[in-house]
């Protein structure tokens, strides 16, 4: 377990400043609670760390809404806990957490309330305009409803990232991933 933890912050090698565990590999009805251990690892580590502010930890959890659930499913409820708690406390240890999600209205909302910056993509769903209007600073509200015509790439920077609200172009990443909808009327008339 420490050589683990070593790999993971980069100690007794050449400092890494990205470690990037992918966790497609494990199985769904896992990785709420491989997710829930990697947080609690990260926390601990900077908690009981003297030099936590030498070793910040940023957690990126990509499609968070699969497993840090606003409900209270017992499936999730660790992972749900572990985040929740470093997004209550972590930044006094230097842990910080970054969401990404497509479906916001399901994410913990305990989570959510702590976030200072929203960055967001275009969102179609009534439901996550709603969800996302009451998260934003009061002053920002009504700019949700742009979300609906963003273009791909493009985004709403809300929050305390940034002075004023922007409406920012990202770019493009290099490979382009696979993740194009399928043609199926296409496809299918061949």
């Amino acid at each position: 377990m420490e050589q683990l933890l070593r790999d993971l912050v980069g100690l007794g090698t050449r400092r890494v400043p990205i470690t990037v565990l992918d966790l497609s590999p494990v199985p769904f009805d896992v990785r709420p609670t491989v997710t829930a251990q990697i947080g609690r690892l990260a926390f601990e580590f900077n908690y009981w760390n003297p030099r936590y502010s030498e070793f910040p930890i940023l957690l990126v959890c990509e499609e968070a809404h699969a497993y840090i659930k606003r409900e209270s499913d017992v499936q999730f409820e660790g992972a749900r806990k572990s985040m929740e708690r470093i997004a209550k406390e972590g930044r006094k240890y230097g842990v910080g957490l970054t969401m990404v999600s497509q479906r916001p209205h399901e994410l913990s909302e305990t989570v959510l309330s702590q976030c200072g910056t929203f960055i967001c993509l275009r969102m179609t769903n009534p439901d996550d305009q709603e969800y996302t209007r009451k998260l934003v600073p009061e002053a920002e509200r009504d700019l949700v409803s742009i979300l609906a015509g963003l273009r791909r790439a493009e985004a709403l920077v809300l929050g305390e990232a940034v002075p004023i609200p922007t409406r920012v172009l990202l770019d493009r990443p290099n490979p382009t991933p696979s993740s194009d909808d399928v043609d199926f009327y296409r496809q299918w008339r061949e």
